[in-house]
């Protein structure tokens, strides 16, 4: 080791000369100590150059980026996205649910979802629409029927239905494609109920919007789609011809201000232009 050190520290002269007449071009004396040194520094410097160029370049994203705070955020972002995802199957899921339970006859208003979103905003401006006198007429005539002691009459004998909403179908009643009519007409109109009963379902869905679904007596069901908002709760009893929600034009698979109107009869879908008159 000492012999080693003693070698470090001896002077040596380093040049470069010309190989035809060995004449010096370049030369310097320095100890090995002072070469390691020098070697040393130079190496240093040349990494902080390259390390400063590399930060300096469009590559420094694959080196030096903080991988901890991108996954985190990247995280974040799915754990919402998860979270909307969850919500609207939940909001599926009840109102499959509860259509299951109507076309099964399994009508439980108890146990349906009553969590209805907040309507004390609506006021009177938002109902433009009266009902009609011919309507009105019918209205009072089937609830003194309905007053009477006697007993009622088969659904299939009742004469009279009230219009939900007036306008122009722009989708007709389809079986297999479309078991529904679509009446467009003017946003904030009214939407009546097409006979009295009892509103088994009110709420909201990514799919269809706001939906009401009344059951009536002896095997009729009504469903009310793409409404702006609901009047009525789960477990509300309606009269004919009672508004029970505002036309709009909510739910993804809605276009333009419309009611998206469903009749069923004994769980069997049935053309509702077969009971009443859309037409203006």
């Amino acid at each position: 080791m000492k012999s080693l050190i003693r070698q470090l520290r001896q002077t040596v002269k380093y040049s470069a000369s010309d190989p035809s007449n060995f004449s010096e071009f370049w030369s310097f004396q320095a100890t090995g100590i002072q070469l390691i040194s020098l070697i040393t520094v130079f190496i240093l410097v040349i990494g902080l150059l390259f390390s400063f160029l590399i930060n300096r370049s469009p590559f420094s994203s694959y080196i030096t980026k903080n991988d901890v705070s991108i996954e985190r955020k990247k995280l974040e972002q799915q754990d919402r996205q998860l979270s909307n995802l969850k919500k609207k199957v939940q909001d599926q899921e009840s109102y499959i649910s509860s259509i299951k339970r109507i076309l099964s006859g399994e009508v439980i208003v108890d146990s349906l979802d009553e969590s209805v979103p907040d309507v004390t905003q609506i006021t009177a401006q938002d109902i433009l629409t009266d009902p009609t006198e011919n309507e009105t007429a019918i209205s009072e005539k089937v609830k003194d029927d309905l007053r009477t002691t006697n007993k009622r009459k088969r659904v299939t004998d009742i004469p009279y239905f009230a219009t939900p909403v007036k306008g122009v179908i722009s989708q007709k009643f389809d079986l297999t494609a479309h078991p529904a009519i679509d009446i467009v007409t003017s946003k904030d109109r009214n939407i009546l109920a097409c006979l009295s009963g009892t509103v088994i379902y009110s709420g909201f869905n990514q799919k269809d919007g706001f939906v009401m679904i009344i059951d009536h007596a002896n095997g009729y069901v009504s469903v009310y789609k793409h409404a702006k908002t609901v009047l009525k709760n789960a477990g509300a009893k309606v009269q004919m011809n009672d508004p029970i929600a505002i036309v709009g034009n909510s739910g993804e698979n809605s276009t333009g201000p419309h009611l998206h109107f469903e009749l069923w009869y004994n769980q069997s879908v049935v053309n509702p232009q077969d009971y009443m008159n859309f037409k203006n």
